[in-house]
């Protein structure tokens, strides 16, 4: 069940607000393309163009809500907690407790506080780890964003439906057309967006590596 929860995850999809601002704004704006009224040409390249730029800077602000600082990297004052969130079985995860909190009764003997000797204890072993893993360890942990395309099959499993239902009841309904533009057009971009994503990646890891080698 856990691919189901990465490819259906609605709290993977940050800012939400944003995305749901540019789909009504779209909408709307379909509704109103369907209208017959004078002169509304340049309101709808208006409205067209600002719900796409929503979703631009949707997508923009998404990507880099999901970036995360390595845990590598991170700055921890709890042995405990530093020692569980890494990669180690449980004998190699006592023995590195163990040593970090024989360090940190040293460091607190020689004046330290136990907070000080703590952070002190985990950056020193961090230095040691980051000198033979930096080359081989990103900066960054990067979402892999299957929600994308589970949220965009969803979106075309929903337009097959409602064309099938349009098609039995020949109600060809402008609310319908307009849920069925939508579906399709967000759909399709939630899989562009995707690929898009994934060039990102590629980017930002040789980027980070360039700079750190």
């Amino acid at each position: 069940m856990k691919w189901w929860n990465k490819a259906f995850s609605l709290n993977d999809i940050k800012y939400y607000w944003l995305l749901v601002l540019s789909i009504v704004l779209c909408g709307a704006f379909v509704y109103w393309d369907r209208m017959d009224s004078p002169d509304k040409t340049l309101w709808l390249s208006v409205g067209y163009g600002a719900s796409f730029g929503l979703a631009v800077l949707w997508s923009g602000a998404n990507y880099v809500g999901h970036i995360r600082i390595n845990a590598m990297y991170r700055k921890h004052n709890d042995i405990q907690a530093y020692v569980e969130q890494l990669a180690m079985n449980d004998e190699d995860k006592m023995e590195l407790r163990n040593y970090l909190e024989d360090y940190t009764q040293d460091l607190m003997s020689q004046g330290k506080t136990k907070e000080q000797a703590t952070a002190e204890a985990i950056s020193q072993f961090k230095v040691k780890e980051l000198l033979s893993l930096s080359k081989h360890t990103s900066l960054f942990d990067l979402h892999a964003h299957h929600y994308l395309l589970g949220w965009a099959a969803v979106a075309f499993v929903l337009l097959l439906l409602l064309e099938l239902l349009d098609g039995l009841l020949f109600s060809h309904s402008l609310l319908t057309m307009i849920v069925e533009s939508i579906l399709a057009a967000y759909g399709a971009a939630f899989i562009m967006l995707f690929f898009i994503y994934k060039v990102l990646d590629v980017w930002v890891y040789r980027k980070l590596n360039s700079h750190l080698s």
